[in-house]
């Protein structure tokens, strides 16, 4: 009879990899004849890869290591199971909700217009184009997997967040300026003023992590005016904080007078 071999010691066993959300990823385009059909594929001809790109990029900026699941913990990371991208004719530029499934079942819209308008804006400047796609698919994408305090946390502060993992993840827009907020601006006004906010924030306060972690603790907190993110803060106040940005930049660089678009909430459906 052949010994029985000795218990693996903890030393010896391999460790549990974490277990990171793996959502089928589907593509419907509700008309490839038109203008702004032609611009996606030709600019992004492997969707696939730009959505699973999407995924690995939210994950890993939003997201810190031990929010990951193994065995013996839940993971803080949704349990998605499929995304699906549509690509069809709408006002504005994209939108992201759950499908009538469940809310484990997440879809992200591009509007074909605002498609068309880009490359037709972008003719000098083609890589601009792919490079706006990927970006709003992954502002998109952290809709999908970012929490928010039950519905409490302020719009401006969820997308804020989302264009800080976009700029993070190297494909901000073109367009986007670091200028300097007008006296009459606030921190939480959302999309790429907010993000380039949080950004300074986590190096004044020396925390990269900052952002995961105010995404961590909305999983179960709700806002209440500000009280997750002013522990984070660690005793200063937010507005104080602010106001120290803005005196950051130089006198001799003024807001631009250019008045963009008004922002549009894209974490939820339109009416």
């Amino acid at each position: 009879m052949a010994p029985l071999a000795p218990p693996k010691s903890a030393e010896n066993a391999r460790p549990v990899p974490p277990r990171r959300p793996q959502p089928r990823l589907h593509l419907e385009c509700r008309d490839l004849g038109h203008e702004g059909s032609q611009a996606f594929f030709q600019h992004c001809p492997r969707p696939d890869r730009l959505l699973d790109d999407a995924v690995a990029a939210v994950l890993r900026t939003l997201y810190l290591e031990d929010d990951e699941a193994t065995e013996s913990t839940e993971s803080a990371i949704p349990p998605i199971r499929c995304i699906i991208l549509y690509l069809h004719a709408f006002e504005g530029v994209a939108y992201t909700c759950s499908s009538d499934l469940d809310p484990l079942h997440k879809e992200l819209h591009l509007s074909l217009p605002y498609l068309a308008g880009v490359a037709q804006r972008a003719k000098a400047t083609p890589d601009h184009i792919g490079l706006e796609i990927r970006g709003v698919v992954t502002h998109e994408m952290v809709h999908v997997f970012q929490h928010n305090g039950r519905g409490t946390v302020p719009g401006g502060v969820i997308e804020g967040i989302a264009d800080w993992v976009r700029d993070r993840a190297g494909v901000g827009a073109p367009h986007w300026q670091k200028t300097r907020p007008g006296d009459g601006e606030h921190w939480d006004q959302g999309y790429e003023k907010t993000g380039f906010f949080l950004s300074w924030l986590s190096e004044r306060l020396k925390n990269a992590d900052l952002v995961p972690q105010l995404n961590r603790a909305m999983r179960q907190e709700e806002w209440q005016d500000g009280t997750v993110l002013k522990r984070l803060l660690v005793g200063n106040d937010v507005e104080r904080l602010f106001r120290e940005y803005r005196d950051s930049f130089s006198s001799d660089r003024s807001p631009s007078t250019e008045q963009p678009p008004a922002p549009v909430p894209t974490h939820v459906a339109p009416p």
